[in-house]
């Protein structure tokens, strides 16, 4: 407002604007985007896993950015456990071959706060089970 009491309408087009300019510009600019933008995990494979814990959506953009946010969970999941796959090699070992291993890919899972418990062994049948536990 001016000295008069009247409030001063360039001031209000620019703190009007300043919001057009702000998160809710990029949120709108990611949404529109995520329309043209095919991720890796499929639309059908994200409805499926959205609707199995009770999400239901007809916009593919929200599908699509999940799929997204997912997708980037996983490479980070990928990249760390490749990371510790190097630190396990040492420098002594020069080949390229990358192998991911349980160990690396479960110490990666765990930073990211996901256990891995391995178990001790798989029973096919309860017959071996029986046959095991009386030897």
């Amino acid at each position: 407002m001016d000295s008069k009491g009247s409030e001063n309408p360039s001031k209000r087009q620019r703190t009007s604007s300043s919001y057009a300019s702000g998160p809710e510009k990029d949120i709108a600019v990611l949404l529109k985007e995520m329309e043209d933008y095919e991720p890796t995990i499929p639309d059908a494979v994200t409805t499926h896993y959205l609707e199995k814990v009770g999400f239901s959506t007809d916009d593919k953009r929200l599908k699509r950015l999940v799929a997204l946010a997912t997708q980037k969970f996983l490479y980070e999941i990928i990249h760390d456990a490749l990371q510790y796959s190097k630190l396990g090699k040492g420098a002594k070992d020069k080949s390229k071959k990358k192998i991911l291993k349980m160990e690396h890919l479960a110490l990666s899972l765990k930073l990211h706060g996901i256990n891995v418990v391995k178990r001790d062994f798989l029973v096919d049948s309860l017959e071996t089970l029986k046959t095991m536990s009386n030897q």
